[in-house]
Parts: structure tokens; sequence; C-alpha cells
């Protein structure tokens, strides 16, 4: 039976790229998104908008009750406020659609490593900076008072 834990990694080469579909991926969904709310929210201007000019620009305006056209006039303006909202979302998925799709592989960070220290040769001795004591040179800390030797 086959451990959880044994499943081989994916190699980093094949994790580069999807910084690159993120982005592209991105773009295509708000570019829907904002596609679809524009041609929503112009629609329904529109219709509100017609249903105002059939409504309240005949003589004698026949509103069901008053306040009814300002109402029709104010949720027509929301609506293509709205509209004109998706319309910046979908140039957003545009420009991210576009820099997905051109964008190169963002390069993996470099790694900082420190280099080990020289190994001395065995049976070396020298002394610590602290207190003076002799002790063997691989060591990293003083045996008597603990402190650090390179």
């Amino acid at each position: 039976m086959e451990d959880k834990g044994d499943k081989p990694t994916v190699p980093f080469r094949a994790r580069e790229g999807r910084v690159k579909v993120a982005v592209f991926v991105l773009g295509l969904v708000l570019l829907f998104i904002g596609l679809i709310g524009a041609l929503y929210g112009w629609f329904v201007a529109s219709g509100l908008e017609a249903t105002h000019a059939f409504t309240c620009t005949s003589s004698p305006p026949t509103e069901p009750y008053p306040g009814w056209c300002t109402a029709l006039l104010s949720s027509a303006s929301t609506y293509r406020t709205f509209a004109f909202g998706m319309v910046a979302l979908f140039l957003v998925g545009i420009v991210l659609s576009v820099a997905g799709a051109v964008m190169k592989d963002v390069p993996p960070t470099p790694t900082m490593m420190m280099a080990p220290p020289p190994v001395p040769p065995p049976g070396a001795l020298h002394t610590c900076k602290n207190c003076g004591r002799s002790m063997p040179s691989a060591d990293r800390f003083c045996p008597s008072c603990g402190t650090a030797q390179w």
C-alpha cells in the first residue's frame, strides 16, 4: 500500500508557467463577466428608458402612481452606470488576457546559500575569541563560554 507522503513531487520546471496561465485565465474571466454585465446593464437601461418614453411622454402623461416616471429615469441611470462599470471591468480583462498571453515565464527566485567554512586539518587547534581557551578548529562554538567562532 502506498503512503500519501511517498507520491513524487511535481518538478519545479513544470510549475514555472502557472503565473502566466493564471493571469491569462483571470483576464478571460474578467473579460467575460464584464461583457455580460455591460450588455445586461445596457439592455435593462434601454428598456427602462423606452418604458419612460412610452408611459411618461404621452399627452396627458399616464403615470400609474406619482413618482413613476422619476423612478424609471433614476433606475435607468443606475443601470447605465452599472454598464459603464462593467465596460471598465471588460477592459481590465482585455489588458490581463493580453498581458498573460505575451508575458514571459516568471524566473524562479534564486535561493541564497552560504558557503560552509573551510574544513581545518584534523587535530588543528585555535583559541577562543572570547575566553582564550584552546579548542579544536572544527568546533563552531567554544565549549567553555559558548561564543560562536566563525
